[in-house]
């Protein structure tokens, strides 16, 4: 999170995590996986060049009439809204953590020779060059520090990195430090927030507020933690949650999800499908600027969301969360698939196939 005594900042690190992360997305998106990225994600790809989708506009029908039953959500809005919105954010941190490109990231340092050759003969010239050619490999790596006996070796990479991951460094078996790492950042993250679910938010170590590009500036209203708040003349729901920073320590991300008065007339189930379906639609825009397969957006959409999806042209079914999926979905309204009650959110897109149509199951 915040730099290390001993960071070594590179001026090229901007422009190589640019294209270090458009190469990371695609290559992630065409294996089905939603991999981590560094701080310049837009990077110099067509689909970053592309401007971002308005925060609930959606370009399709997505949002659900009255077909999903319920009472008013009422007093309960801002709270369904909030946890509906928390949950997509906090999974797209947790990508950040476990994913399968954060496994080979760890893979490839703890097996890299000349670092464990370095740091087993104690060369600490050494160690800072093999960690900074780690960092510059072209992976998702985007800061690497090493350690021996509590000692800092070396710390290569950007300032304000959150979500880091660690382990042993062994050479010929035997222990000889420890490694922290991470393959996203602050300014990173907002970018994903911004492209998959596109409400403001803001990063803060303890009180201060960090000044990281596309967040609420800093000077700006008091945002809470949890509740409703005034900013901009419009009203919103914030929710809050802490991640982890590096090397260690946490940090809060606040989201302002706006909240119109409008929302409150509508069942809670109403409010909880419609607002998964507006962001899994842009999960399925971003995922086809970047060139992705029909199966690599429909995995998109389910890692993110939680939720089933569909692609189907009339009755055929091009892509779905299960083979074979339920017989028949409505355009919106509920369905009973294999014992569960779900809302159906939809919207029209183009395929390879042609014209189809996506459909989003959310349990209810």
């Amino acid at each position: 999170m915040a730099p290390g005594t001993n960071v070594s900042l590179r001026p090229r690190v901007a422009s190589i995590l640019g294209a270090r992360a458009a190469a990371c997305v695609v290559t992630a998106l065409s294996a089905a996986a939603f991999a981590a990225c560094g701080a310049s994600a837009q990077g110099t790809s067509a689909a970053a060049s592309q401007p971002p989708v308005p925060a609930h506009a959606s370009t399709a029908p997505s949002a659900l009439a009255s077909s999903i039953a319920g009472p008013p959500c009422g007093a309960a809005t801002g709270d369904t809204l909030a946890r509906t919105v928390g949950v997509v954010a906090m999974r797209i941190y947790t990508q950040e953590l476990s994913s399968t490109g954060v496994s080979a990231d760890q893979k490839q340092v703890e097996q890299y020779v000349p670092l464990l050759s370095a740091m087993a003969s104690g060369n600490r010239t050494a160690v800072n060059e093999a960690v900074t050619a780690l960092v510059y490999s072209h992976t998702h790596i985007v800061r690497l520090r090493v350690t021996q006996g509590g000692a800092v070796l070396a710390d290569v990479g950007g300032p304000y990195i959150l979500a880091p991951v660690g382990g042993t460094l062994r050479f010929n078996g035997r222990p000889v430090g420890r490694y922290v790492l991470s393959v996203q950042d602050d300014l990173g993250y907002v970018k994903l927030e911004t492209r998959f679910i596109g409400v403001p938010l803001a990063l803060y170590n303890g009180s201060r507020r960090l000044p990281l590009e596309g967040t609420i500036p800093a000077g700006s209203a008091s945002i809470p933690e949890h509740g409703p708040v005034r900013y901009g003349g419009a009203s919103y729901q914030v929710l809050s949650f802490n991640a982890k920073a590096f090397p260690s320590g946490s940090l809060r991300i606040s989201l302002l999800i706006p909240l119109p008065a409008s929302l409150a007339a509508k069942s809670c189930a109403q409010i909880k499908t419609s607002e998964l379906g507006r962001i899994g639609e842009r999960i399925w825009q971003r995922f086809t600027l970047a060139g992705a397969p029909v199966t690599a957006r429909v995995n998109a959409i389910q890692r993110l969301t939680g939720g089933l999806a569909y692609v189907r042209a009339g009755s055929r079914q091009v892509a779905g969360s299960t083979q074979p999926g339920p017989s028949r979905l409505p355009t919106q309204g509920t369905v009973r698939y294999r014992g569960v009650t779900y809302g159906v959110a939809s919207f029209p897109v183009s395929t390879p196939a042609g014209q189809a149509r996506v459909y989003q199951l959310v349990a209810l």
